[in-house]
C-alpha cells in the first residue's frame, strides 16, 4: 500500500520541477528575445538534480523525507543551482538594478 506521504512528496516535487520547467522556458524566451545570453540550458540541472533526489527518497525511504546523504545533498545542489541561475536571470533580466 501506498503511503499518503509518499503520494505527497512525490507530488509536491513534480509541482517544483513544472515551476523549474517555468523558469527554463522564461530564460529560453527571454534569450531569444532580447539576444543576451542566459544560459537557458543550465536551468534543466537543477530540475534534474530535484528529480534525482525526489526518486532516491520514494524508492529507498518511502514514509521518511530525511535520513538519506545523497538525496540530501542532491536536493541542497539542487537548490544552490537555482539560486544562483535565478539571481543571474533576474540580474540579466533587470540590467543589473536588483
Amino acid at each position: 500500500m501506498i503511503s499518503i506521504n509518499l503520494v505527497l512528496m512525490t507530488y509536491s516535487w513534480v509541482i517544483i520541477a513544472i515551476l523549474l520547467f517555468l523558469l527554463f522556458l522564461i530564460a529560453r524566451f527571454y534569450e531569444r528575445k532580447a539576444h543576451r545570453k542566459s544560459y537557458y540550458q543550465l536551468f534543466l540541472l537543477p530540475l534534474v538534480l530535484f528529480l534525482l533526489g525526489t526518486l532516491r527518497y520514494d524508492f529507498l525511504f518511502a514514509g521518511n523525507f530525511v535520513g538519506d546523504l545523497l538525496g540530501d545533498t542532491l536536493f541542497f545542489a539542487g537548490g544552490v543551482a537555482t539560486t544562483i541561475l535565478g539571481y543571474h536571470l533576474l540580474n540579466l533580466m533587470t540590467g543589473g538594478r536588483a
